[in-house]
């Protein structure tokens, strides 16, 4: 039978799930749904207009109205959601390292891994981004949303470099 593009069985097969990969996609999943929760709490509680958008000062340059709110966490979910199959798909990820079949199972399971810290990632990514919109009428201060913005941003680039080098690294010693 030819490997077809969504046919994952053949990944599944060769690196089981561990636990710990187990424990970040309930994370995954608990995030999703707090984000959820969390995004309505906030819709109802928010004003008609509310900023949209942020300079690097964290300056509101942009506003909108509140339904911004569900648009954008629509976004979040689609990319949280992406991640994670990812997770399980790994012709999903291009990564600029060649796989060695003698230790692709290590290779793949590591793939894994990081799609699912880049899951969790995106999560934080929305938080911080909720958090900034909100912080105006939450009393929020501004210096907690100029902390959280580039500290999950620099969750997901942090994971995207350690695990290809890691990958890399492992493929090297062949």
């Amino acid at each position: 039978m030819k490997y077809k593009f969504w046919d994952v069985s053949r990944d599944r097969k060769k690196k089981p799930i561990t636990q710990s990969d187990r424990l970040l996609e309930l994370v995954a999943a608990a995030m999703a749904v707090c984000m959820l929760v969390f995004t309505g709490v906030l819709y109802s509680k928010a004003p008609d207009t509310i900023p949209t958008h942020f300079n690097l000062a964290m300056e509101a340059d942009a506003w909108g109205g509140k339904s911004v709110y569900w648009i954008l966490a629509g976004i979040m979910l689609v990319g949280m959601a992406i991640c994670a199959s990812a997770a399980y798909n790994r012709k999903l990820v291009n990564l600029p390292v060649r796989l060695k079949p003698a230790v692709l199972y290590r290779q793949i399971g590591l793939i894994s891994r990081m799609c699912r810290i880049m899951t969790i990632g995106f999560g934080f990514i929305w938080l911080a981004v909720l958090l900034a919109m909100s912080a105006s009428f939450i009393g929020l201060p501004e210096d907690v949303t100029v902390i959280l913005i580039p500290l999950s941003v620099f969750l997901i680039l942090a994971a995207v470099l350690f695990y290809t080098l890691k990958i890399w690294w492992i493929g090297r010693r062949i």
